[in-house]
């Protein structure tokens, strides 16, 4: 089984998203598998949306793109007042504003979950995944675990935190290898958090972060990619997002 690059929350972060696509280049992956999000906060979702789908198109539903049909049928009209300061809802308008119908379409087609090699990838949860609910601590991870404890693959991979983490049954379950990989054992059930490459949540590195999944050795290895934030940070400026958008790309 080849390796698989698994990239989430894309948050229409073109500089970052090209970055990370050229670092999975050389990292032996075969596949890319995305964990939705792809849309919000960012100044490019056209571009980003394009560039999922020319690698694969293999993405599950994110909490921003299942958002981007309401908003569309709402419109700007349709909004509560003072939404141009929300981060949330002024990329949506964003990027709702700039998607045409076939590729807004394609987001609604979005799945929840995908299975892939000997494993499965939701956007937050696995348990209730429609709910978008985010895995942070042992405590919310339960569910997941519990979830993944009858599933045939037991490693799951999510997004929608933007922090990377990792939560199986025990400290011991896992075995690392280094600083950044680890091993799964068989029988082990474990949600891997990838990380955002396009609005890392990181108190201090703002690198865009992924993980590369080997199958066949059951290795996940964190990945960070540097990239030009304040040409991202620009962009969201001269897209007439909200700076805070921009601001938090910057240290």
């Amino acid at each position: 089984m080849s390796k698989i690059a698994i990239l989430a929350d894309i948050h229409a972060n073109l500089p970052a998203f090209e970055a990370v696509l050229r670092d999975v280049e050389h990292c032996g992956a075969e596949r890319i598998v995305f964990l939705g999000d792809i849309v919000g906060y960012g100044a490019s979702p056209v571009e980003c949306i394009d560039l999922v789908r020319k690698h694969g198109g293999d993405c599950v539903m994110g909490n921003h793109d299942f958002a981007i049909k309401r908003v569309r049928l709402r419109g700007r009209l349709g909004m509560y007042v003072g939404w141009e300061k929300s981060l949330y809802f002024a990329g949506l308008v964003h990027a709702a504003e700039a998607l045409d119908f076939e590729r807004a379409s394609w987001l609604e087609r979005l799945p929840y979950t995908l299975r892939i090699p000997d494993a499965i990838a939701a956007h937050a949860n696995l348990h209730e995944p429609e709910s978008f609910d985010s895995i942070t601590d042992a405590v919310s991870a339960a569910p997941t675990l519990r979830k993944l404890m009858g599933e045939s693959s037991k490693t799951g991979f999510f997004g929608h935190t933007h922090v990377q983490q990792v939560f199986s049954g025990s400290s011991n379950d896992t075995q690392w290898l280094d600083n950044m990989r680890f091993h799964i054992p068989e029988k082990v059930p474990c949600a891997v958090m990838v990380g955002s490459i396009g609005q890392p949540l990181h108190e201090t590195d703002l690198r865009g972060a992924w993980v590369l999944w080997d199958p066949a050795e059951r290795v996940v290895e964190l990945r960070k990619t540097k990239y030009n934030r304040l040409r991202a940070a620009m962009e969201i400026i001269s897209a007439g997002l909200p700076l805070e958008s921009a601001y938090r790309l910057l240290p």
